[in-house]
Parts: structure tokens; C-alpha cells; sequence
């Protein structure tokens, strides 16, 4: 049976060989559907009523199972909708006096609450997304 460690923030889920098995049968049986217009999931009870995910759920729900497939640990954690500079340069990879640079050049938004400069999480996200989409495409 899965291992559920459970830290302050954050849940580390490790799974049995059975399970990791499972998962790529499943991640193989989704990769035979793709060429398909669309996947959807379900959840059901046991008393038979079912519930769609939503598109964006089931994109996560599929990254999970395919990384437990490949025999990896699938670790989730929260966190605050605001965050400090500190935490938010940790996210970026970047040095915090890179992440104020950042945010006095407004390439990433900000608010202060006090002295103390806050960054919205939903705000780092985008700015990753967006320097990915900017790599992806070169120079």
C-alpha cells in the first residue's frame, strides 16, 4: 500500500510496486487513447454516481500517474497565495536580490503589505510559464 508522509507543507506519496505497475498501464492506455478528439476521467463511488474531472484536474491527475508509473515519488505541497521574496526567489531559481531586480524593472508584480514586498504565487507561475514559453521558442 502507498506511504503518506506527512510534512508541515507538504505530502510525499510512495507507492508499491503493484501500484507503480498499475499506474503505467493505465499511463500506457491513455497514450493508446490520445489520437482519440478526447480523454475524459470520472470518479465514481461505490454507490455508482459519477462525477467528471474537469480538463485541467485530469492533466494533473495524468502527470501523477505517469510519474508514479515510472517508479517515482509524487510529492505535494501547498502554498500561501502571497508570498515573501524569499520564497518566491526559491521557486524562480534565482537569488532574492535577482528577484527584487525583477520586480523594480515590473517584470513581475508586486505589493507591499507594510515595508515587507509580497508576491502573488498565481504571479511567479505566469512568470515561469512565460520564461519556459521564451526559451522554448530561442533566440
Amino acid at each position: 500500500m502507498s506511504a503518506l508522509l506527512d510534512r508541515t507543507e507538504k505530502t510525499v506519496v510512495t507507492t508499491t510496486k503493484q501500484e507503480s505497475e498499475q499506474a503505467r498501464q493505465l499511463t500506457e492506455r491513455l497514450r493508446s487513447t490520445a489520437n482519440r478528439k478526447s480523454v475524459r476521467f470520472a470518479v465514481e463511488d461505490t454507490s455508482g454516481e459519477s462525477a467528471q474531472v474537469p480538463p485541467e484536474l485530469a492533466a494533473l491527475l495524468r502527470k501523477v500517474v505517469e510519474v508514479i508509473g515510472r517508479g517515482g515519488t509524487v510529492t505535494i505541497g501547498t502554498l500561501p497565495k502571497e508570498l515573501t521574496t524569499t520564497t518566491a526567489a526559491k521557486m524562480l531559481g534565482v537569488s532574492r536580490p535577482t528577484l527584487m531586480q525583477l520586480v523594480r524593472n515590473n517584470e513581475l508584480p508586486s505589493h507591499k503589505v507594510g515595508s515587507h514586498t509580497r508576491i502573488l504565487a498565481e504571479d511567479v507561475q505566469k512568470y515561469v510559464e512565460a520564461r519556459a514559453k521564451v526559451r522554448r521558442q530561442g533566440p
